[in-house]
């Protein structure tokens, strides 16, 4: 379900943005930027404010927030669209993917609305992927300075273990695979999508696994990370669901799925 409409295409985007217009550039007219939502009312606009001098094609796929997400998000000039298939973040990447599928668009990135992501650091990921190195790269925080609160010694010992775990289950040296950077080629998104059933936050490791199952070429880039806006959604229950599906994929002896 769409509430705005997506600009049409032209060489550049202006926005009026806080008072200000910003003007992209046209190297990014074939990438869209996508943004899951749920409650993110205290980072979104700051967040689309520093993304729209970088890619004048954004859309917010929101998780049917009950405070001013989407309102916000439209007031900036961004597409907004209501995810399908259920509540979680995984219900939200399969419904960017369909989107994305739908529209003029060659590479299809994601990050986090919680402003721990920065937009900036996407540049060298779209530059792989135009260059060919790979289908899908994703950003490693682990291999870059984050800011000292942004993440707790659990987080990074269990993201650890669970990628490299991962990595030599399925190939390559990975870091950080339960990251929120990820960019596609349109050819990842044909390949992943039909396969991906994911609800929640164990959407990275099962994309992880069935694109390297599939034969896709990833690649891992450095990143930086900051402290999020807003209240945290990955509670301790949704941390022992993701190290389940971690340990699911890891002990797997075929294909996945």
């Amino acid at each position: 379900m769409s509430e705005s409409r997506e600009p049409p295409n032209s060489h550049s985007h202006v926005a009026v943005l806080g008072g200000r217009v910003a003007v992209t550039s046209d190297d990014n007219s074939g990438v869209m930027l996508v943004i899951p939502t749920l409650n993110e009312e205290e980072a979104i606009r700051p967040l689309l404010e520093e993304a729209s001098s970088l890619f004048p094609r954004i859309v917010v796929v929101d998780g049917h927030s009950s405070d001013r997400t989407r309102e916000i998000a439209q007031s900036l000039g961004a597409t907004v669209i209501l995810q399908e298939f259920g509540p979680g973040k995984g219900c939200g990447v399969r419904t960017a993917m369909k989107f994305f599928l739908s529209q003029a668009a060659e590479i299809m990135s994601i990050i986090d609305g919680d402003g721990t992501n920065i937009p900036k650091d996407l540049m060298p990921l779209i530059e792989a992927v135009k260059a060919g190195d790979a289908e899908i790269v994703m950003g490693s925080r682990m291999r870059r300075k984050r800011d000292p609160e942004s993440m707790n010694w659990i987080t990074i010992a269990s993201n650890r273990v669970v990628s490299y775990l991962l990595s030599v289950r399925y190939g390559g040296s990975f870091t950080d695979i339960q990251t929120g950077y990820w960019m596609f080629s349109r050819k990842a998104v044909e390949r992943l999508l039909p396969g991906l059933h994911s609800t929640r936050f164990e959407v990275e490791l099962e994309i992880f696994a069935k694109a390297r199952s599939c034969g896709l070429v990833l690649k891992e880039l450095p990143v930086s990370f900051r402290g999020r806006l807003g209240r945290t959604k990955f509670s301790f229950g949704l941390r022992m669901r993701n190290l389940y599906f971690a340990f699911k994929y890891i002990l797997s002896l075929s294909t996945p799925d």
